[in-house]
């Protein structure tokens, strides 16, 4: 019961975080054309501080529309394209049953197993270890798994990874975090670009005017800045509110799937220390099943510790460490493992993914 209860309370926070995350997306934009408007009056007039604060509200009606209008475009065009750039960023390639038929059945079994359409298939060509699941709805849905990760793991172990990420499409972690992304590379591209052509262009021409004292525009131009600061954080900080949790749901997920918390141990004991997927954006690096941040980047990971994440495998899942892998390829399940998995009980007691 608590489990069921853990499980749907996520999935609705989840939807409540995606709901709340499409009604801020146009508040901060509209602060932030704000802030633009108020940079460019700072640095290509004469107007004070009040004079410019007054332009740049009575200008705002008028701009934005624009902002929004050219923002929404390019919100559906990235909504309906992001999995292309996906694939172009991590070079991804999609691969068939008959090209990879050990991860596509794994894959392909666990679907069936919960009565869902079977994600498409992808792999990155690189030694590391990790794995991510990306898509909005069923048809889209993509499970990419890296070469280095299908190398070293056992087809238990394997499978373990591939359910967790199936847990993040049932629990829509995907959907939740390719609005994240969508929204903070928009903030990304105005912030940045739009600030730096502004300079590039007009802040040299009005120095001297600036040095001289012409209309207060060091203090309305710092006003400015401070203003796109703001929004910008806000908008990279609704990155990191997306809560951790969501690791250790899709974990107990994959044992729930699996009935083998020892393989999902053995997985992240694996991964640990080879996941980092390089000349990859951190925005897909943040959907992976391992990003491991240290030190003072850290405060902002978006997934918990490794030895977190196996601490509760073994407390809530009664998972053990120390087993031993099983490199050989299996058809299916054996009859004594299967006992074994089926006499322990994963979540007898409640865990980080159902508080």
């Amino acid at each position: 019961m608590m489990k069921a209860y853990g499980l749907k309370t996520h999935i609705w926070n989840n939807n409540l975080r995606s709901v709340v995350l499409l009604i801020l997306f146009p508040v901060l934009l509209l602060f932030m054309a704000f802030g633009l408007i108020l940079l460019w009056t700072a640095i290509s007039s004469d107007m004070n501080t009040e004079q410019g604060l007054v332009y740049a509200l009575n200008t705002m009606p008028s701009a934005a529309p624009i902002a929004l209008g050219a923002a929404g475009g390019w919100f559906a065009i990235a909504f309906m394209g992001h999995q292309a750039m996906i694939d172009m960023a991590t070079k991804s390639k999609s691969v068939t049953i008959s090209q990879e038929p050990r991860a596509y059945r794994l894959l392909e079994n666990l679907s069936i197993s919960r009565g869902e359409t079977t994600p498409k298939l992808k792999i990155i060509e690189t030694p590391a270890m990790n794995a991510f699941a990306s898509g909005i709805r069923d048809k889209n849905y993509t499970v990419t798994l890296t070469r280095g990760l299908m190398q070293n793991l056992d087809d238990e172990e394997l499978e373990a990874v591939i359910a967790h990420e199936l847990s993040h499409i049932r629990n829509r972690d995907v959907r939740l975090l390719i609005i994240a992304v969508i929204f903070v590379g928009i903030f990304a591209f105005v912030g940045e670009g739009l600030v730096r052509s502004v300079f590039r262009t007009n802040l040299a021409r009005n120095d001297h005017h600036r040095r001289s004292g012409g209309g207060n525009a060091g203090a309305l131009i710092f006003f400015a800045i401070a203003i796109i600061g703001v929004s910008y954080l806000l908008a990279m900080l609704t990155r990191f509110a997306l809560s951790r949790k969501r690791e250790f749901m899709a974990d107990a997920g994959a044992v729930e799937l699996t009935k083998n918390p020892d393989a999902m141990i053995r997985a992240l004991q694996k991964i640990s220390g080879r996941a980092e997927l390089h000349n990859v954006p951190a925005e897909i690096k943040e959907m992976a099943f391992e990003n491991a941040r240290t030190g003072f980047a850290g405060m902002f990971a978006t997934h918990p510790p490794i030895e977190k994440r196996i601490e509760a495998l073994v407390k809530f899942a009664g998972g053990q460490t120390g087993t031993n892998t099983r490199p050989q390829k299996r058809s299916g399940v054996s009859s004594q493992n299967t006992s074994k998995r089926e006499n322990r009980p994963p979540f007898g007691r409640r865990g980080p993914w159902t508080r």
